[in-house]
């Protein structure tokens, strides 16, 4: 049984940490985001290594209840909280997180809604051309001028234009 466990937790759960961060953060945080969720699931799994053997001499077997409690427990902590990223691209997922609710419903409706009124970012992400410069990270500049430039300037030849910002509220 045990072994079973971890053969599917490997293949699924696992990669977790590894993939999420690289599909969810925009790109010019992204190494950084990346590199911060390897480092969280690294000092879980040190401290877990660490402390199980504790674990297992107090509460012997009983100690696999404390996973299946963990397990129960992440389900709804998912579905409430991580946005679905497949099918999404890299410029879709920022107008995803773009909500100030924690809540994934509140997030969907919110993306949704900012679809609609920027069809040109998601169609252009669509066709294959980045709004998203690939070697500074920052956005470039599109038809409308719209951007996901949080401070809401775009410098571009020495002038200052001012954008139109991804916050509904």
């Amino acid at each position: 049984m045990i072994f079973l466990f971890t053969a599917t937790f490997g293949a699924t759960w696992l990669t977790v940490p590894w993939l999420y961060p690289a599909e969810i953060f925009p790109l010019e945080v992204r190494a950084k985001g990346n590199a911060w969720g390897v480092v969280g699931w690294s000092v879980g799994n040190g401290w877990l290594t660490l402390i199980l053997p504790v674990v297992f001499k107090a509460l012997g077997q009983k100690t696999y209840y404390i996973f299946g409690i963990a397990n129960v427990i992440t389900l709804p902590m998912v579905y409430c909280l991580y946005p679905e990223s497949n099918q999404r691209t890299l410029e879709e997922m920022n107008l995803v997180f773009a909500s100030d609710s924690i809540w994934n419903w509140e997030a969907e409706k919110n993306f949704a809604i900012l679809k609609e009124q920027n069809p040109e970012l998601v169609q252009a992400a669509q066709r294959g051309n980045s709004v998203i410069d690939p070697e500074t990270g920052l956005p470039m500049k599109s038809g409308r001028g719209m951007s996901l430039d949080v401070n809401g300037l775009s410098h571009h030849n020495g002038a200052c234009e001012e954008k139109q910002t991804f916050k509904h509220g």
